[in-house]
């Protein structure tokens, strides 16, 4: 048999070895005037682990660790099946040059071959369903669980959760240090179709980010509905970025509290309260009341931002907050 291409013979093996009852993998090459000339697809039961001869409790220092071993099992059999193929025209088609049929362990039931590496994959419409679930904050195994619910069972997913588990893995290991640029891109792209989106953001000397704030449209129209109070408090470096999340809410009319817009700020200095509350001035205007609590930085930015504010006759000290009414 003639293959245009490597990928195609790899992938007609794996078919051939999804109804034979066994997995597939790629092994060595030979490559001549920079094209692979020779290519060995083999069973995955091919070869032998060497195993180490000393007893599993046994200790052994390595530096100031002191770690215990024990031998694992292996899955190799030195299984020879396989098909070498040879390139026929510089690398534009490949041959079967060989083929071995003959497997020295037992093959797999067709109910079973779902756990076999090369069966698994992670089809298109899989990898959008994940990437859906979890910009809803869903991990990789739910997401799994929501995925054999509606297929039916484990058998009908074609994949285990340790594949979700690697495929969330590589996401981000592609995103990389490109998570910042990729929110901010994502908030302007808002900004530039939703004309009552607010976004700002800023930047250190280096590039990173140290500064996000965003308010929508939903966010405004509680502003101009629910105006009289709002509050603003900051977390405790509960992301891995370290980053203080600071969120805006106000008071409805049934006591109920709602969003008024949401920030970022690398530290919870004056600085960093200035710029956040100009950027809430820009968006919504100045309120009639601010309630924080007894924070330094956050007392000295409120009366910076909002120049006219004044502090109450007298301070809510429950719990220590604090109150300044703006004039």
């Amino acid at each position: 048999m003639i293959f245009p291409s490597l990928d195609a013979s790899y992938q007609f093996y794996v078919e051939y070895a999804n109804k034979g009852g066994f997995s597939v993998r790629k092994g060595s090459q030979t490559e001549k005037n920079g094209f692979i000339q020779y290519k060995y697809f083999i069973c995955s039961k091919e070869g032998s682990k060497p195993q180490k001869k000393f007893d599993s409790l046994e200790e052994f220092h390595q530096g100031k660790k002191q770690k215990k071993y024990r031998n694992r099992p292996s899955i190799r059999t030195g299984c020879l099946a396989q098909i070498p193929l040879c390139s026929t025209d510089g690398g534009k088609s490949y041959k079967i040059n060989k083929f071995i049929e003959e497997h020295n362990h037992t093959l797999i039931s067709q109910e079973d071959m779902h756990f076999l590496p090369s069966s698994r994959n992670l089809t298109v419409m899989q990898q959008k369903r994940l990437y859906s679930l979890s910009t809803l904050n869903l991990g990789p195994v739910r997401s799994f669980n929501i995925l054999r619910t509606i297929y039916g069972g484990f058998d009908d997913v074609g994949v285990t959760a340790a594949d979700c588990k690697n495929y969330k893995r590589n996401i981000n290991c592609d995103i990389g240090e490109f998570d910042a640029e990729m929110i901010v891109q994502r908030l302007l792209n808002k900004k530039e179709y939703f004309h009552d989106f607010s976004f700002d953001y800023t930047v250190d000397e280096s590039g990173c980010l140290t500064g996000l704030f965003w308010a929508d449209e939903l966010c405004k129209k509680n502003f101009l509905t629910f105006s009289d109070v709002i509050s603003f408090d900051a977390t405790f470096n509960t992301n891995k970025y370290k980053m203080v999340f600071v969120l805006f809410t106000g008071i409805d009319n049934h006591f109920h509290n709602v969003n008024l817009g949401a920030g970022l700020i690398a530290k919870e200095t004056i600085e960093s309260y200035t710029w956040l509350l100009t950027c809430f001035l820009k968006a919504f205007g100045r309120p009639k009341v601010v309630v924080t609590d007894q924070d330094p930085a956050m007392k000295q930015a409120i009366e910076s931002v909002f120049i006219e504010s004044r502090l109450g006759p007298h301070c809510v000290t429950m719990r220590t907050l604090s109150v300044v009414f703006v004039t």
